[in-house]
């Protein structure tokens, strides 16, 4: 009988811990910024274009992985 009451008055304290903490959750709560503008908004938002091999001397770049044309044979 007394392994029961303590059981009972764990389960009760834990829901009693539950509702503080959703309670004390909601009130302290604050919001928070997903981005800092207070810089502004670059002004150049142009495109810019990636730099190829050509474009800096002295650089060999592997070509580029082309995918097989076999089946997909499993041995």
């Amino acid at each position: 009988m007394m392994t029961e009451d303590t059981r009972q008055k764990e389960i009760r304290l834990k829901k009693e811990l539950a509702q503080l903490r959703a309670k004390h959750a909601n009130e302290d709560r604050v919001v928070k910024p997903t981005r800092d503008f207070s810089m502004g908004i670059p002004a150049d938002t142009s495109h810019k274009a990636k730099l190829s091999s050509a474009d800096s001397p002295d650089v060999i770049l592997l070509p580029k992985h082309r995918r097989g044309n076999k089946e997909n044979i499993p041995y």
